[in-house]
């Protein structure tokens, strides 16, 4: 799971608040299935169980996956769309979309939903729950979500994805202005949420520009010293740049708090990893959920559901695809 690009949801998109009560005002709810598809939720996850058992890597996947789909016009299952068009390049043809996999999951799924429940149940829908429960099997918190998605009826283009998805290297005030003002979530939402790098592993490309083109003159110490060892993993010009990976974190298949230990000892992969564990706005709260395990999972879960619900069809706009990777 390239989680380099999942410093994920930088959006372009404007944010939904959540009322009082914790029910979504955009036209969601946490009983939508409740009489069409009451089984939808078991399906998704015992398909879930089944497919991380066979490939434990699934999980890191499958969360990339719903944060990519947010990102280019909002959580409208767009990034399983399979567009064999040479006239149109389509989202998946966006360099940004490197790495993405296991897209066909959720058409397995889908099929699965489909001989229950026929056209009830959106693609988008799915691929929330399936990233949700991928979180929970990984060893993450079991997050309710709201339901009642729709898929988009046109798919979105390569410059839609280039403009949405996020450069590999942001930093930490960039990262903040857009989580704050764009996607609406709060400051500890937005170190919560980047802690979806606890899950996969990134390739060697998205550590160029972090290793030799802006690189930061650090103090001796433990960051210096993983720097080196970065560049001797990923050197300049490397035939390896688009091919050798490294885990995120020491326990990169499960989901956990040991991202926010790693940065502290000096140890983050990505930039902005690094950045905000010895940046004086972010530092102490990486110190707090690096100690405090549910008080990481709980911020997480909030912004999860936000970032889950932006930009969403709901009512009479959109579709239900029969086929996820097919309009």
């Amino acid at each position: 799971m390239d989680l380099a690009v999942v410093f994920l949801a930088i959006f372009a998109l404007s944010s939904h608040a959540l009322e009082a009560k914790g029910l979504p005002s955009n036209g969601l709810s946490y009983d939508y299935y409740q009489k069409t598809c009451p089984q939808v939720e078991k399906i998704v996850r015992d398909s879930m169980n089944a497919f991380t058992s066979a490939d434990p890597n699934t999980s890191a996947a499958i969360l990339r996956l719903v944060f990519h789909d947010c990102q280019v016009g909002g959580c409208d299952g767009s990034v399983l769309l399979n567009i064999k068009d040479p006239q149109h390049e389509a989202e998946m043809d966006s360099p940004k979309n490197f790495g993405i996999r296991k897209r066909e999951v959720i058409d397995e799924i889908k099929s699965k939903i489909e001989a229950a429940c026929p056209q009830r149940v959106s693609c988008a829908d799915i691929l929330v729950l399936a990233a949700r429960d991928a979180v929970a099997i990984a060893g993450g918190p079991t997050i309710s979500v709201p339901l009642g998605r729709r898929d988009t009826a046109v798919a979105h283009s390569r410059q839609e994805a280039d403009v949405g998805l996020p450069r590999n290297e942001v930093n930490l005030t960039k990262a903040l202005q857009v989580f704050s003002q764009e996607v609406g979530i709060t400051f500890d939402e937005t170190v919560a949420i980047l802690g979806a790098h606890t899950l996969g592993l990134t390739h060697c490309d998205c550590l160029m520009e972090r290793l030799y083109q802006n690189s930061t003159v650090l103090p001796p110490g433990s960051e210096a010293e993983y720097v080196k060892y970065l560049t001797k993993v990923c050197p300049e010009g490397g035939q390896g740049r688009f091919t050798t990976t490294l885990n995120l974190d020491p326990t990169p298949r499960t989901f956990d708090n040991k991202y926010y230990v790693n940065a502290l000892n000096g140890h983050g992969v990505i930039a902005l990893d690094a950045e905000m564990a010895r940046d004086p706005r972010s530092v102490n709260l990486v110190k707090k959920f690096a100690s405090d395990q549910d008080a990481f999972f709980k911020v997480f879960s909030s912004a999860f559901v936000k970032i889950t619900t932006l930009g969403v069809l709901t009512g009479d706009k959109g579709v239900v695809r029969k086929k996820c990777s097919v309009l």
